[in-house]
């Protein structure tokens, strides 16, 4: 798309149920990464397994997000993409990349840990395992789960950096259809 082409401005807003899943998500993600990155720096003791206890709740609940954000996609409707052609196609296809991102990293931190041998709960009630206690399973899981995680950042980054070309470069509504509505 260039620049004598653009799209209006003045479009339909993202429904506040949308908005609301998106920037939650995107708080949960920012908390649950510090989360996971922190252990590291925290010395041995009772503390570490209480902060991974936080970054696997975090997770859960995106998981869960995740799964009202797609069944909100199927019934609801969007706002018309602002970007045109194969700039459109490289959206939607981040877009797709992202939400699949965010149910499979959780879902293989969940299988990390179950494959490790530990149960899953959330807020005190345990979830169903999904697998069984497995040396190799845990290794493959613990190295997707972390692949897919820095794999999410990436993808983030690229959908920011399209947002804010979007709003400081191009000028258009893209950034504030999902800020404000």
């Amino acid at each position: 798309m260039s620049f004598d082409d653009q799209a209006p401005t003045e479009v339909a807003s993202f429904s506040l149920a949308r908005r609301l899943l998106h920037w939650l998500t995107v708080l949960l993600l920012g908390g649950s990464f510090l989360l996971v990155w922190s252990i590291e720096w925290l010395p041995e003791g009772a503390l570490r397994p209480q902060v991974l206890g936080m970054h696997r709740t975090m997770g859960l609940v995106v998981l869960a997000l995740s799964a009202v954000r797609i069944l909100w996609s199927l019934v609801s409707a969007r706002p018309e993409a602002l970007a045109a052609g194969h700039w459109r196609r490289a959206a939607r296809g981040v877009q797709v990349a992202l939400l699949a991102c965010l149910v499979l990293v959780p879902l293989l931190g969940w299988i990390y840990t179950n494959a490790r041998g530990h149960a899953v709960s959330l807020w005190g009630m345990p979830l169903p395992s999904l697998i069984i206690k497995d040396q190799y399973f845990s290794r493959v899981s613990r190295e997707s789960h972390e692949f897919l995680a820095y794999t999410l950042l990436a993808l983030i980054a690229a959908h920011a950096g399209a947002a804010l070309w979007h709003h400081l470069v191009l000028r258009d509504a893209t950034m504030r259809r999902m800020w404000r509505g």
